[in-house]
């Protein structure tokens, strides 16, 4: 039921780039798109993607979209098209985060939760006045509310202000934030499952990024087929994780897929190597 809408995290050939100069890596050229996804923020299992093409002539193309949220907002319609009606609650970065994609996403019975940046979101229809810093000084764990229908909007301060809108959550539960250094930190529910949800896509990054498959192709379409076999490839193995066939014989992510490999070759021994 909970998921996450971002960009992964994709390590391409880190041999390459831990043994190049600063100037190799300015010549390097960029990838021509970029992969969105739809990720279980509980399983890191991914539900869906979705390929923009950086350059175009196309609807699509970022040439015919200069404005970064609409770009944005039209690439969380396509990775939510098929969630309507089942009660998904949906994270999003600030990028995604606006207050008409919410709206419009509640009457698809699709629930939102997401963090809010006077720079990088678009902010139309929400009230100024939560938008600026108060000028007295807050301490840590207060916040402050404003209201419309079921959707909330949640200024809180934790050496800063962090803003977030929701419509999944009710703004007067409780909940806490734990910092090693600071303790219980006192927060809305909301904040405390967006920072719980994110931060376990971030521990997904970094446990399955280095087996995304390096390739360097001429051609954009086989670099996204590379792409899509990786994503592919680790959920199985979290699919694997989650079944019976776990508990008999524990694999590792690297053990997992020298097995696959084997056995889509035909070999006879797909025993994993020690």
């Amino acid at each position: 039921q909970l998921q996450v809408l971002h960009e992964p995290l994709i390590d391409e050939d880190p041999v390459f780039i831990a043994t190049c100069t600063e100037r190799e890596l300015r010549k390097r050229k960029k990838r021509k798109f970029s992969l969105w996804v739809r990720q279980c923020s509980s399983t890191g299992f991914i539900c869906q993607i979705y390929v923009h093409l950086k350059e175009g002539s196309g609807a699509d193309g970022l040439d015919a979209l200069k404005n970064k949220p609409q770009l944005h907002s039209m690439v969380a319609k396509s990775l939510c098209q098929n969630a309507s009606g089942k009660n998904y609650i949906i994270f999003t970065g600030p990028s995604i985060t606006s207050l008409n994609l919410f709206e419009e996403f509640e009457k698809q019975e699709i629930y939102c939760c997401g963090l809010l940046s006077t720079r990088k979101s678009d902010c139309t229809g929400l009230p100024p006045s939560m938008l600026n810093n108060p000028e007295t000084p807050q301490s840590r764990g207060q916040y402050r509310i404003r209201m419309k229908g079921n959707m909330s909007l949640i200024c809180w301060y934790n050496k800063g202000h962090f803003r977030f809108l929701t419509n999944a959550y009710s703004p007067v539960q409780q909940g806490v934030i734990i910092k090693r250094k600071s303790g219980e930190i006192p927060c809305p529910l909301a904040v405390e499952a967006f920072a719980a949800h994110l931060s376990y896509i971030c521990k997904y990054d970094d446990k399955y990024s280095k087996y995304f498959i390096s390739h360097k192709p001429n051609k954009t379409w086989q670099q996204v087929f590379w792409f899509a076999i990786s994503i592919a490839i680790n959920n199985a193995y979290i699919l694997y994780k989650m079944s019976e066939a776990y508990h008999v014989t524990r694999y590792s992510r690297a053990q997992f897929g020298e097995r696959l490999v084997k056995e889509l070759l035909g070999l006879e021994d797909t025993s994993p190597s020690h």
